[in-house]
């Protein structure tokens, strides 16, 4: 009955007056109507048949099921609803047209016939661009848990909707909906990703991400082309575990892949606007349809996201900390030419946009004592920074009694210590640099597949650019950083081939071909203001120049302030990177049950990274500058620590000291070169010597030009078998290896390359249905072992060392932190995924994992500072945690909806996401641990059942917990409170 009612309904279809031309959207919508009419039939009789049979059993009926086909039905009729609106504008067009020689109307054709061939031809093609060859197989085209029962690996996924549901936007409101993974929150360019503790990094280009990121089939080689606003997504994928044999950047703990919506030939109008806490405006919109029927469709999205932060700046209350202000916009277009070609032309901008979210510090008293009890600073004046800052701040009483007072430079200029510690209690920082961060991202693909001899041939083409420049202040209303911190011109060019077969046979396999070439210019900048000399200067250097300078004072204060001002010294690295992969990967089909799925990549790497180091300006007090440094030549005259000439200088060097005693002491110049600076008095001298050494100390090290380079040969590759224990239980056993690449690094102009890093992991999954399908379950055991972890190190300071050697030290050897290796890490842990539908109109899921990083042999690492007090320059942390690597994650999400008022649907909905307290900072150290937290997010709202017209009620991070680590003299709190806003929504 059923098949013969859906066909009167096709056949009704067919005999009404249709246009011979009849359109791919109006051959499609011929058959969802069809299915509109069978679905709900069949719920009718499988509902009744339920009911029957379980009321004989005294069972109630499968809710369950009555709510799913509900859905289903309201879904399809609202798909027929567009579809005949748009068939109504494009029947009239095409009546027009279909006389016209050339227009590609049949004449004669049999409607009938053509409408059904055609319909068959459109549901090939809907689920051939469900399964969506541009891309991963498999995860991509299952956006529910159910569709990964033969994925053989642990990954999640959430969809496009759950994040739209609550406004999940960026990283890090993504990553929170899926189990062990992490986004480290720092700034746009400093943030990471990290899966089962691995991958979370500081500040470094010249080092792969442990995570991949993978943006509509285009691998990301830095993870900060990711730090963005994300719109118009379809889903979101997470695997975990070495991985690279699929195809594109290979990456050593995991990918989270991103997928966004393609063009179709389904006209599309969507929005959405929210208007919430803190001025918060986010517009987002897509627009889409066919322009050439059967031929070329498009889709355009945008996203505009802007608000204020919640933390604001006390001198200077225009800007906020943690703002937003990003624009994006992307559009795609999907040419058709055959049935089996399609390209895909896509295209992203996101133009220059400040925001502040760098400085965004709080500071507090440096503890008193060590860890051993030891005084922090025995002598009453320490060198750190935050005792640095007390000293010229406030003062304070030494240890001998005396009390030590602010510096009188800084002194009535209404700013005090108090107010230097006080941003943990007011929310506040002080500083006058906001000129904040500015980033630009944009980039385009062309992707092809050929569907030929069974198989699909696919090229993916793609350029990315990114640019980051960061201003920094050193968190005062002083004029003392200025024009400082990095910037980053960032660009890679990708390649892959691609050939797959279409499955159903013995093997179904894949191969190709991947390229990837980067360039990467990294700037390091420092720049000094007029306050910077008084700030930097060392107890016993200010006295000299201010309190003890007597009648000299004078000069005294103008070289205190010239020393510094104005000065720019700025550092580059040039990253190049070039790539090669060679991947494949095979699915052995033994029996309907057992199955082997294999894999191997060879990589080939040739990395290069050039260093130098120098003045960009000498400011004020260009005079000053040494003879060089490191052959990096100044100009500056010889004199030693007092003042006194030594050595040889030039005449032009000579001329240079007269000019520095008649500018600050007002000698004559004579014709006899030096004759100035010599008539200067000892004191005199020493003041000379003083601001000298001063700037001497800021500029540091300097150094020309230097190259290093780094070629390896890389190996991934994966073993995989899988019995299907029944058609609801699944088991696998997977091994894989991953090796990431190592990085060509100079340490102090000495080349220090870093090793490749070698990771080895097992895991032993199970994928399972419980209740008819309303229950999900998939879980895994595994372990990690990493040989060669690359992280922040202590490492030999070869420079350094050289120099020591020749001063004849007895303990030559120093060191510093750079990039390096810990020679082994092993993680282990269960990760856990499930969904439950069991209660009427909800849906419930839960994520969890268990998961242990721990350093296994890291004898080389930074001291922390509360066992500073030790000797030597680094410590044993084998044995210890890893930093960010919580042992307990779990995500809790639900969703309830329910028709109410005939046409209209309630809903709401909240994730949770808990994390075990852990601790973040990089060199361990007691005060970076942070306490269990847990992030809510939460909607609640109704809308139309034809989802034209939604209105919700959304709040994120509900109930405030900002738990973060308090840091032994500074802090950056959590950037995100509690957040509310109301969103309108539909289509169009």
């Amino acid at each position: 009955m059923t098949y013969s009612l859906g066909g009167t309904f096709s056949d009704g279809i067919s005999r009404q007056n249709i246009p011979h031309a009849v359109s791919h959207r109006r051959k499609l919508s011929a058959c969802i109507a069809a299915a509109v009419v069978g679905v709900a039939i069949m719920a009718v009789q499988d509902v009744q048949a339920a009911g029957s049979r379980k009321s004989s059993k005294n069972k109630a009926p499968s809710a369950k099921v009555v709510n799913e086909l509900q859905a289903e039905n309201a879904r399809l009729r609202e798909q027929v609803e567009q579809l005949q609106a748009a068939q109504r504008a494009l029947g009239l067009r095409q009546q027009e047209t279909a006389a016209v020689p050339g227009s590609g109307a049949r004449p004669g054709a049999d409607p009938a016939v053509a409408g059904a061939t055609a319909a068959e031809e459109a549901l090939a093609k809907k689920e051939a661009d469900e399964t969506d060859n541009l891309g991963e197989v498999v995860v991509r085209a299952r956006s529910k848990l159910e569709k990964l029962h033969d994925v053989k690996q642990s990954v999640s996924v959430v969809s496009g909707k759950e994040l739209d549901r609550e406004l999940a936007l960026d990283l890090g409101a993504i990553t929170r909906r899926a189990s062990n993974v992490q986004f480290n929150q720092n700034n746009t360019r400093g943030a990471s990703l990290s899966v089962r503790g691995l991958g979370k990094r500081s500040f470094t280009e010249t080092q792969d991400p442990s995570v991949g990121i993978t943006v509509d089939g285009v691998s990301y080689g830095l993870s900060q082309l990711g730090n963005f606003s994300f719109y118009d997504v379809d889903q979101v994928e997470v695997t975990r575990g070495p991985r690279g044999t699929e195809g594109g950047l290979s990456a050593s703990s995991g990918k989270v892949n991103v997928v966004s919506k393609a063009p179709t030939f389904i006209p599309t109008a969507e929005y959405s606007a929210t208007y919430g806490l803190r001025e918060a405006l986010i517009l987002k919109g897509a627009l889409g349809g066919g322009v050439i029927d059967d031929l070329l469709a498009w889709r355009g999205s945008f996203i505009v996201d802007k608000g204020r932060g919640y933390y604001t700046n006390a001198a200077d209350n225009n800007y906020s900390l943690y703002n937003r202000d990003r624009l994006s916009g992307r559009a795609q277009f999907l040419l058709t030419p055959t049935d089996h070609v399609k390209a895909k032309l896509s295209v992203d901008f996101e133009p220059n946009q400040p925001q502040l979210q760098n400085g965004l510090t709080f500071y507090h008293d440096v503890p008193f004592r060590y860890a051993d009890g030891s005084l922090v600073d025995p002598n009453g004046a320490g060198t750190g920074s935050n005792l640095l800052g007390k000293t010229r701040l406030f003062g304070f009483t030494n240890n001998a009694g005396v009390f030590t007072g602010p510096r009188a430079y800084f002194q009535n200029r209404g700013f005090t210590w108090s107010d230097y510690i006080a941003g943990e209690s007011t929310n506040q920082t002080n500083f006058n640099e906001n000129q904040g961060q500015t980033v630009s991202n944009r980039g385009g693909l062309v992707q092809v597949d050929w569907d030929v001899a069974d198989h699909i041939l696919s090229s993916n083409t793609a350029v990315r650019e990114y640019r980051f420049d960061a201003h920094n202040d050193e968190g005062t209303p002083y004029d003392i950083s200025v024009d400082g911190g990095g910037g980053v011109d960032y660009r890679q060019y990708t390649q892959e081939f691609k050939i797959k077969n279409k499955p159903g046979g013995f093997i179904d396999y894949q191969a190709g071909l991947f390229g990837i070439k980067t360039w990467d210019d990294i700037d390091s900048k420092t720049g000094w203001g007029a306050d910077a000399g008084a700030w930097f200067a060392t107890d016993a250097q200010y006295k000299i120049l201010d309190t003890n300078a007597g009648a000299n004072r004078g000069a005294g204060l103008a070289m205190l302030k010239d020393s510094l001002q104005d000065a720019r010294k700025k550092g580059t690295t040039s990253v190049s990177t070039a790539s090669g992969s060679v991947f494949g990967e095979a699915d052995l089909h033994f029996t309907d049950a057992l199955s082997l799925t294999s894999g191997l990549r060879v990589t080939k790497e040739n990395r290069s990274t050039t260093d130098v180091v120098g003045l960009s300006a000498n400011g004020v007090g260009g005079a000053l500058n040494p003879v060089a440094v490191r052959n990096v030549q100044l100009g500056g005259f010889n004199s030693a620590a007092n003042g006194n000439l030594q050595g040889s200088n030039s005449a032009a060097q000579l001329a240079l000291a007269d000019s520095v005693a008649n500018r600050y002491f007002g000698a004559a110049v004579t014709s006899t070169p030096g004759a100035a600076y010599n008539s200067l008095t000892a004191a005199q001298k020493t003041l000379v010597g003083t601001a000298k050494s001063i700037r001497s100390q800021q500029i540091g090290q300097l150094y020309n030009s230097v190259r290093s380079d780094y070629n390896d040969v890389l190996y991934t590759a994966q073993l995989t078998p899988s019995f299907k224990i029944n058609k609801d239980l699944t088991a696998y056993l997977s091994w894989q290896y991953g090796e990431k690449s190592g990085s060509a690094l100079n340490v102090n102009s000495v080349s220090s390359n870093v090793k490749p890093e070698e990771t080895h992991a097992l895991e032993l999954g199970l994928k399972s249905f419980w209740l008819d399908k309303a229950v999900v379950l998939n879980a895994d055991i595994f372990v990690m072992d990493v040989k060669n972890y690359q992280q922040t190190v202590q490492v030999v300071d070869q420079f350094q060392t050289d120099i020591n050697i020749a001063n004849g030290q007895a303990n030559p050897i120093a060191y510093t932190s750079a990039q390096g290796n810990v020679n082994k890490v092993r993680v282990h842990g269960v990760e856990l995924d499930s969904v439950f539908n069991v209660i009427p109109n909800v849906s419930f899921r839960i994520n969890g994992a268990y998961n242990i990083a721990r350093y296994i042999d890291y004898k080389n690492a930074a001291k922390p500072e509360e066992l500073a007090y030790l000797p030597g320059s680094y410590v044993d942390m084998s044995g210890r945690l890893l930093p960010g690597a919580s042992k307990w994650n779990f995500v809790v999400g639900a969703e309830y909806s329910k028709p109410v008022w005939d046409k209209y649907l309630f809903h709401t909905s909240f994730t949770t996401n808990y994390q075990s307290g852990y601790n973040n900072a990089d060199n361990l150290s007691a005060y970076g641990l942070t306490k269990s937290r847990s992030l809510t997010d939460a909607a609640i709202g109704i809308g139309t059942k034809n989802n034209v017209l939604d209105l919700s009620f959304i709040a994120k991070n509900l109930f405030s917990n900002n738990a973060h680590e308090q840091g032994w003299s500074s802090y950056s709190p959590y950037p995100y409170p509690v957040w509310y806003g109301i969103q309108l929504s539909g289509k169009i």
